[in-house]
């Protein structure tokens, strides 16, 4: 049973004559476009809830991206919330031929990723722990193991290994042909060969499609078209950021069984795996140099392919004979390369757009569509039909890239990259190197001058960190302490006990003013906005479940205008969100973000720096925390905010673009007597961490109601949960939540947290970390967790975090280890 051979198969399987040939409906609750493996999930999940589903396919169900997928599959990625997702699809892919009636050849082979360098070491103990922490089965192999479990490999220069006995593999085509045959069987409409032209938008909303056979309307639209999903969803005015490249693997002619059947290998410091089938071998490259192709090169007949290319794959077949040496007396029978899709972060796309109401996305999937399509049906049928996300959705929201990050010819130039990302390191802090220096803060030049070393975010160059003044600094990766760390503790330092210097002018700044500006905040937000003019709140935006979508700090700068500051990461989901709350309404809302950078001086001798620049406006009197005012610096005007990130006394100055650099120079130049320094992202991680402040993405997210996550003080008492989530919020029981946010520190001074380490009490795992980083002032590594309410009853416990494998002993805390009760922050 090959996909590859017999390209006619699709509905026909499962469809009568009659339904295969009927007209398209004039109405459906739910359309998807795109009959692939993410298409037909999503529809079969819907069907399955009850709702009322048509799928459209352009050609046959299977074509597009999946038919030439190599079908890997596993129950283990980097992060929990990608690994619970990954893990649903490993069971429901067991049981899918059973359900379908449809062969889909799911083998359970399992997988073996090995390491051949020390940094690979350390991100296989780092899978490892990830995997046992979500109850994923694995086994940690040293080089010696390896020939009982793939004998054709050679164990030279093999340095550790992670099996996944769970792992393996299924056929892609019938595998999606399966899951629309289980959509039809619970009411789904299934529609081939009908091409959708265009999204039809009313008033800010999708209300369905315009096809080559009609007009079908529809309640919600989703578009599960692969690598067409960027055109379709332009049609209605909604960016999405992925790109086609081509994708490749070869074909063995027939080899002995024996060496047809082990584990998965992927040889990911070589970027190539090899998978069973049929009896050959199959060798897929997921190579660091990719070949991009735009949609004018791609035929859109269902099943694109580019010639051959031998040339290119030579260097990853050289390593890939060598490690598995028969390969070189085995000729090549079949060279497939195919497009697929891929994004600038190497995550998928998911969810409703932030451009247009009722339109969702599920595509990108950066070669691992087949491993996600179970779980983000799921997932976006709950979505879809709930109004929100059920699980931590911020890594692969559609909404977390900028605007300009569709432009083609930046996605053009970052896929040379992206194809290989998902076989490269996957080092803490890595940066991308292509499309770079294309979003630049006013003061971009100055702070280069000064050691900047940046990275990037949601398309910003953002000064993560600081070497010498005149010199361009680049990171030097590791799992431990990399060449940043000690120039960020003298940042660390300075933010502490002297002062530092931020450029933050990637802050997200989105104005709402209007007669019903406070109206449409105080319906989105949890805290209560109608505050004095010149003041600002912490606050948070909710999905409909009571779970944050957006944290930030809401200014009111007159009766009727108001800024809404929030993380670069979600510049565009803030915007949407303001302005699908404020149609219809006397509010109008547009994006201030480029017309105002922000420096921040933070530190004990931040009012000294500030008075020497702009005399008599920094006192307590003058100028109360979180209060703000409008003040003479640098030759114009600023509006100085009291407010810090990093637990001490500090200010934002939210400066016009045109007048910042020379606002800059004037602080940098007051700053010199004072010893001020620089300090860049990294330093912001590590003084939040070491104060507890929340970070989104990390710390918070869909998934969590703001009691879980020790933020219940932003939610307004007397608004009565009259805003956007309330109404699940007055339903939870705040004396029995099952998990809470808590503090930890490791005793050992010298190993580091990142993420999704799991923490243990006794010996039994109660939850996991959430982001952290070292505390310079502490002199160990610090962070947030989510543990078992349970876990924590005093205010502070012993614990271990388990680091590469090993318990590190550790303590909690119900507070902050720094300045808990954040005096030094009001100064």
């Amino acid at each position: 049973m090959d996909r590859l051979v017999d390209k006619t198969i699709g509905a026909h399987l499962f469809l009568t004559e009659a339904e295969a040939g009927a007209s398209l409906p004039e109405h459906v609750e739910n359309l998807v476009i795109g009959g692939g493996i993410a298409g037909a999930s999503i529809a079969a999940h819907l069907a399955e809830r009850g709702a009322g589903v048509a799928l459209l396919e352009a050609n046959v169900l299977g074509s597009g991206t999946t038919w030439h997928a190599a079908g890997l599959v596993t129950g283990s990625r980097t992060t929990t919330s990608l690994t619970q997702l990954a893990k649903y699809g490993i069971d429901l892919y067991s049981k899918l031929e059973e359900r379908s009636g449809i062969e889909v050849a799911f083998e359970k082979r399992g997988s073996l990723m090995i390491a051949r360098t020390p940094g690979r070491v350390d991100e296989v103990d780092y899978a490892y722990d990830v995997a046992v922490h979500n109850g994923v089965d694995a086994k940690l192999l040293e080089p010696q193991d390896v020939p009982s479990i793939w004998p054709a490999a050679d164990p030279s220069g093999i340095l550790k290994a992670l099996l996944v006995p769970g792992d393996g593999h299924i056929n892609p085509g019938y595998a999606a042909i399966a899951l629309a045959k289980l959509a039809h069987e619970h009411g789904a409409l299934i529609h081939e060969h009908v091409r959708v032209l265009e999204v039809l938008v009313e008033d800010g909303r999708a209300v369905g499609v315009r096809t080559d056979r009609g007009v079908v309307r529809a309640d919600r639209v989703v578009l599960a078209c692969g690598l067409w999903t960027r055109e379709l969803a332009g049609t209605a005015g909604a960016q999405v950021p992925l790109y086609a490249a081509e994708h490749l693997h070869v074909r063995t002619a027939k080899v002995a069984e024996d060496v047809a059947r082990p584990p998965v290998f992927r040889d990911l410091d070589n970027h190539y795996y090899i998978r069973g089938e049929d009896g050959h071998l199959l060798v897929g490259a997921f190579e660091p140099d990719g070949v991009p192709k735009a949609d004018a090169d791609i035929s859109a007949e269902g099943f694109a392919e580019f010639a051959a290319a031998w040339e290119h794959f030579a260097p990853i077949r050289g390593k890939a004979e060598a490690a598995v040496p028969l390969l070189a007396g085995t000729d090549f029978e079949r060279f497939l390369n195919a497009p697929e899709s891929f994004t600038p972060d190497g995550n998928f796309l998911l969810g409703e757009t932030a451009e247009v109401s009722s339109l969702f996305v599920a595509a990108g999937f950066n070669s691992q569509g087949i491993i996600f399509a179970p779980g983000i049906g799921k997932e976006l049928a709950e979505w879809m039909l709930s109004g929100s996300p059920g699980f931590d959705a911020s890594a692969v929201d559609v909404r977390r890239f900028s605007r300009h990050q569709s432009n083609p010819s930046y996605l053009h130039e970052r896929t040379t990259e992206a194809l290989g990302r998902l076989y490269a390191m996957h080092w803490p802090q890595l940066q991308p190197v292509t499309a770079r220096n294309v979003r630049r803060s006013p003061l971009h030049e100055r702070v280069a001058a000064l050691g900047a070393c940046f990275g990037e975010q949601n398309g910003w160059e953002r000064a993560n960190w600081y070497g010498e003044p005149s010199t361009s600094p680049v990171y030097e990766y590791s799992y431990g302490r990399q060449n940043w760390f000690e120039p960020v503790g003298r940042e660390h330092q300075a933010a502490r006990e002297g002062v530092a210097i931020f450029d933050l002018s990637s802050f997200a700044k989105i104005e709402i003013a209007g007669p019903e500006a406070l109206e449409v905040l105080q319906q989105t937000v949890t805290a209560d906005v109608d505050i004095p003019i010149g003041k600002a709140v912490y606050t948070l935006a909710l999905t409909g479940r009571g779970g944050i979508q957006l944290d930030g700090t809401i200014l009111r700068l007159e009766a009727d205008r108001f800024w809404f500051i929030t993380p670069a990461a979600t510049q565009d989901m803030t915007f949407g969100l303001l302005r699908s709350r404020a149609r219809g309404r006397a509010a109008a809302v547009f994006d201030a973000t480029s017309g105002w950078a922000v420096i921040g001086v933070m530190g004990p001798q931040c009012r000294e720096l500030l008075e020497a620049v702009s005399p008599g406006a920094w006192s307590d009197a003058d100028l109360p925390y979180t209060h703000s005012a409008e003040v003479a610096l640098g030759g114009g005007f600023v509006r100085a905010l009291r407010l810090s990130f990093v637990g001490e006394l500090g200010y934002e100055l939210y400066v016009p673009a045109e007048l910042a650099v020379a606002a800059f120079d004037a602080l940098w130049e007051a700053g010199r007597p004072l010893g001020a320094r620089m300090a860049g992202y990294h330093a912001l991680d590590s003084l939040r961490s070491e104060k507890g402040f929340r970070h989104l993405g990390h710390d918070i997210g869909p998934a969590d109601d703001p009691y879980t996550a020790g933020l219940g003080f932003t939610v307004a008492k007397a608004k009565d949960f009259g805003f956007a989530g309330g109404a699940a919020l007055r339903g939870l029981d705040r004396k029995a939540l099952p998990e809470r946010t808590a503090y930890v520190k490791l005793l050992d001074s010298e190993p580091l947290l990142h993420h999704d380490e799991a923490v243990l009490v006794d010996g039994r795992v109660v939850g996991r970390v959430t982001s952290g980083a070292y505390g310079h002032t502490l002199g160990a590594a610090v962070g947030q967790v989510r543990v078992a309410a349970e876990a924590l009853s005093a205010n502070e416990a012993p614990a271990e975090i388990r680091i590469k494998g090993v318990p590190v002993p550790a303590v909690l805390s119900k507070r902050p280890f720094y300045d808990p009760e954040g005096t030094r922050l009001r100064g």
